[in-house]
């Protein structure tokens, strides 16, 4: 996710429950199940108690085909796709809308252009290195893989960039961790100043990766930042063993679709007033595509 006014971040919690990882709180008003139990009966079952609990609007699970039985038997609806590219299945994004007026999504002709150019912007991908805009000269030797010396310098940057995000990227312990767990983060400098990053989630159970976290500082954007970042992140993550790359973007910022509109993402479907970013809850869409060679989403 990208696309921030800078302002105090807040976020939600994140938790492992039973054998699951869920990420709940005020700023998205929702609970999500990030990774899976190997049992979706209980994983329902912690959804729905921390709905109850804290009074949550909407309840969102990313899990595999296989596991939706038990969730579409609860009520929940797919809201989105991602074919795993070196097996068959694929990733769903479902969800249940406690608060049946969230499921009604706003600024609809607004999002319907987004869209519209992202599919202009599709019809032209590429997604060689060739087709990534350079640099700015300013910029200090392009993309480096990020390690333990830029973990302060991306948490201030974040905390700078956003204005609430739903989980903990303005703490340099959270970073820490992430790094630990096999997240990769991408970096761009002008001189001493970090002027971009982002990451790349992997997820070795499904050799798929989500592409996230993209922030620029003010005054660099517009100049192809976030497509050398994301190329970049590909690149590693392919290297790492991963088939699929996927991203949720806020479906309101036509820059961030258009990014990967342009890298040959497919449209996945679009996540109703899902993610509580820079102060409110938005909708968001999801892109994918595949890192072998030669594939297109």
């Amino acid at each position: 996710m990208s696309d921030a006014r800078a302002c105090t971040v807040v976020r939600d919690r994140t938790e492992r429950i039973g054998g699951a990882l869920v990420r709940h709180g005020p700023v998205s008003d929702r609970a999500y199940l990030v990774k899976p139990s190997p049992d979706p009966a209980a994983d329902v079952a912690v959804l729905e108690r921390l709905a109850s609990e804290h009074g949550y609007g909407k309840l969102f699970a990313k899990i595999t085909a296989d596991a939706f039985e038990q969730f579409r038997s609860a009520d929940f609806a797919v809201e989105a796709r991602v074919p795993l590219a070196d097996r068959d299945g694929e990733l769903l994004f479902c969800s249940r809308f406690v608060d049946s007026a969230r499921a009604h999504g706003a600024d609809r002709s607004h999002l319907e252009q987004v869209l519209a150019e992202c599919a202009v912007a599709n019809t032209h991908a590429q997604v060689d290195d060739t087709s990534v805009p350079p640099p700015t000269a300013s910029l200090q030797a392009g993309v480096n893989l990020a390690d333990t010396s830029d973990i302060d310098d991306i948490a201030r940057l974040y905390a700078g960039v956003f204005e609430s995000y739903p989980f903990d990227i303005d703490d340099p312990r959270f970073i820490a961790e992430a790094m630990r767990e096999g997240t990769v983060f991408a970096v761009m400098r002008e001189g001493e100043r970090l002027a971009a990053a982002a990451s790349a989630e992997i997820d070795v159970s499904t050799a798929s990766c989500e592409m996230t976290d993209f922030a620029t500082v003010p005054d660099q954007r517009g100049r192809g930042l976030a497509s050398s970042l994301l190329c970049a992140l590909e690149a590693e993550s392919a290297a790492r063993g991963c088939a699929t790359a996927y991203t949720i973007a806020r479906a309101s910022s036509a820059s961030m679709n258009v990014v990967f509109a342009r890298r040959g993402y497919g449209f996945g479907g679009t996540l109703v007033n899902n993610t509580g970013i820079c102060g409110r809850v938005e909708s968001m869409n999801v892109w994918y595509r595949s890192l072998h060679p030669g594939d297109r989403g």
